[in-house]
């Protein structure tokens, strides 16, 4: 966790903000380029908001001095405060905008869409419904706002030269990191954490998609994307002091959790609930929706290696060992 507020990187200050939530504490970034920036608000509570303005006075900021909020994704600890931001320019990803908009008809669609998932993967309806209702209060810390500006892979920032967006999807769809190619910086929101391998959150499909995102998958390619990048400022806990060395343990790491499920499979045939209750028979009920994204996550992995495959049996996937 960072200190009070200070200097990460030249004109890149880190604050810490409290949340009432288990990933603990969030850490928001001032960039200070030819706009003032804040990277990410934190969660909407009464506490967040004054720490957010005490931390800023301490730069001698207040919210009004805020030009330009850029999220990193549109998870509630990231953007819960941004509508007391409503004066500066909004700028996010282009999946950020249905969360932030409370678009209805997207909420039902996916909803829609999970409950399907869940029957489809053998869930039981008591963990469906301890899901549906962690959702919900997740979804109170968050803000209702218009989005100004969308980014997307590669994008220049007005009013921050030198800085890129790189997308970097996986751990949610709208995640984006923003790099700084003079000196090799990258404030990754919750992509790149030093302390824990950031979950590959189960996702529905998006306008003008199909098929459910393979999260996992994705969360592997956008790691070896940021192989280059020198330094890493997170959502959450300390800085990450050597990219590269972590993103290829956390790689190697997703490879061996991958076969320790092949290997608890068996010679079984299982649907990914099933394997989950396994996998975290103390967790299971307190986390559902993160314990099943995991394991459907690293099913996804080993059916990309051909090591399992999921056979439809009365329209309920199970898994089983490739022969």
């Amino acid at each position: 966790m960072l200190v009070k507020t200070k200097e990460v990187a030249p004109s890149v200050y880190g604050i810490t903000i409290p949340t009432p939530f288990l990933v603990g504490p969030v850490n928001v970034y001032i960039i200070e380029g030819e706009r003032l920036t804040l990277v990410d608000t934190g969660v909407k509570t009464e506490e967040a908001k004054r720490v957010l303005e005490a931390e800023l006075l301490e730069l001698d900021y207040r919210f009004s001095d805020i030009e330009l909020v850029i999220l990193t994704h549109h998870h509630p600890d990231h953007i819960g405060l941004v509508e007391e931001f409503d004066h500066a320019t909004i700028a996010s990803h282009e999946k950020t905008k249905p969360w932030l908009e409370g678009d209805q008809r997207f909420f039902e669609q996916k909803n829609d869409f999970f409950r399907e998932l869940y029957t489809a993967h053998g869930v039981d309806e008591n963990i469906v419904a301890l899901i549906e209702k962690s959702n919900a209060y997740y979804l109170k810390y968050t803000s209702r706002i218009g989005i100004d500006v969308t980014l997307s892979e590669g994008d220049r920032i007005e009013g921050l030269p030198g800085w890129s967006v790189i997308e970097t999807p996986g751990h949610a769809q709208s995640q984006i990191s923003l790099y700084r190619e003079r000196d090799g910086v990258l404030i990754s929101g919750d992509h790149l954490i030093a302390h824990i391998s950031s979950n590959a959150i189960i996702e529905a499909p998006y306008k003008g998609e199909t098929e459910r995102p393979k999260t996992l998958l994705q969360y592997r390619d956008s790691l070896k994307k940021c192989l280059h990048v020198k330094r890493a400022f997170s959502g959450h806990g300390k800085p990450v002091e050597d990219p590269k060395a972590l993103i290829e343990e956390r790689l190697q790491k997703q490879i061996e959790k991958a076969k320790a499920i092949k290997n608890l499979l068996g010679e079984e045939t299982l649907t990914s609930f099933e394997l989950c209750k396994r996998l975290y028979p103390q967790m299971y009920t307190k986390q559902p929706g993160l314990t099943l994204s995991e394991t459907l996550g690293h099913l996804d992995l080993l059916e990309e290696m051909n090591e399992v495959k999921a056979v439809n049996e009365n329209s309920v996937y199970r898994y089983c060992k490739v022969d």
